[in-house]
């Protein structure tokens, strides 16, 4: 009894290892097919006892949201739809009251939220870098 315990839980450990590297490559050619329309900006909030989820923002070099994708679940199998409630937008002008005002989960206004402040981090990066190169 105790053996066939074991065996399951092996079987169950390489099919949960397979299927989570299977969805971490389909994410990363995703995000490269992204990065042909443009830049793009990734938010995620964790779930831990509530679904995760991750938003895309493909936006151009004012920063304007040209088209946005949304995956949120709690397995493997989860996939990206589309999420334009912010297209046309910049970046800059996402806040939590927006996303109150279009009705969105708490996991999906923190991810677009964090999607900002990632960008914001990752534009204050490339700065620094500039001025430590000049």
């Amino acid at each position: 009894m105790l053996g066939y315990f074991v065996a399951t839980a092996v079987v169950v450990w390489i099919a949960q290892t397979v299927l989570g590297l299977r969805q971490f490559k389909k994410f990363n050619n995703h995000i490269k097919e992204l990065r042909r329309e443009g830049r793009v900006a990734i938010g995620r909030a964790r779930g831990y006892f509530t679904a995760g989820v991750l938003v895309l923002f493909v936006i151009d070099s004012d920063c304007r949201i040209q088209r946005g994708e949304i995956m949120e679940g709690r397995t493997v199998f989860a996939g990206f739809k589309a999420f334009d409630n912010f297209n046309g937008l910049t970046l800059f002008e996402l806040s939590e009251d927006l996303c109150k005002s279009m009705k969105l989960s708490r996991q999906q206004t923190l991810a677009v939220i964090s999607a900002q402040k990632e960008y914001e981090s990752y534009k204050l990066m490339k700065a620094e870098e500039n001025l430590a190169v000049n």
